[in-house]
């Protein structure tokens, strides 16, 4: 009855280009995002089956290493890695910084500044209606009735970091959320809201961010630039 359906997978797309007045004279490096979750995922759906059994649940704490879900088979998900492109990307379209790249290296010698993330949560919670019929629930569904509701969370901890002695210059969180009830005929296949609730959660990050930057005198900037060892970064 639960992940009958297709492979699903992160898709982003950044927000709409905003051109910074004046971008700032440094290079930030984005480095891949630190893995705080928990590990557990608890799958229950198959209950649902057994006569006079109203609903089921599946809990992920790490929806990429499950299989099973309300309307997908699985979540092809680098938490990892696709929330730092994703971030990069946003602040590339920003343009408030010279570049910014993505980087295996822990403070990089290329880059003045880095960006640092530590995944928190993105915790799946599913709950499948069978409507007391086991196996037979599929006919209130074709009667228009819910399959089941979902609810995503997303919980992240961005840093500016100065590379040149490891300080933390600025943090910021974001705590989003994302429910659906789905059904054959409206919201089908809509399991996974991680790109809606990273694109909600990285505008208010960048606008904190740029208001911390503005908050620097301009000399600050010029002494990074300047630093030694500061080099261009080259693909």
């Amino acid at each position: 009855m639960a992940g009958c359906s297709t492979k699903a997978g992160w898709e982003y797309q950044p927000s709409a280009t905003r051109v910074a007045a004046t971008p700032l004279p440094v290079t930030v490096a984005v480095e891949h995002f630190q893995d705080q979750r928990g590990t557990e995922n608890s799958r229950y759906f198959w209950v649902c089956v057994i006569p006079l059994v109203p609903f089921c649940t599946s809990d992920y704490k790490r929806p990429e290493n499950a299989n099973g879900f309300l309307t997908e088979a699985s979540y092809n998900f680098r938490p990892s890695d696709d929330l730092a492109q994703a971030t990069s990307a946003e602040l590339r379209q920003a343009g408030i910084f010279r570049e910014v790249y993505v980087t295996d290296r822990t403070s990089d010698p290329n880059a003045q500044l880095a960006i640092r993330g530590n995944i928190i949560s993105t915790d799946w919670d599913g709950t499948a209606y069978s409507y007391l019929l086991g196996p037979y629930a599929g006919l209130f569904y074709i009667l228009g009735l819910p399959m089941g509701s979902v609810q995503d969370t997303l919980t992240l901890r961005l840093e500016l970091v100065d590379n040149s002695n490891g300080q933390v210059l600025w943090t910021h969180d974001i705590n989003q959320s994302y429910a659906k009830t789905e059904g054959l005929y409206y919201n089908y296949a809509e399991d996974f809201g991680y790109p809606q609730m990273f694109r909600d959660g990285i505008t208010p990050a960048i606008a904190s961010l740029e208001s911390f930057l503005a908050t620097q005198p301009p000399g600050y900037w010029d002494r990074m630039r300047t630093a030694p060892g500061a080099t261009p970064h080259v693909e």
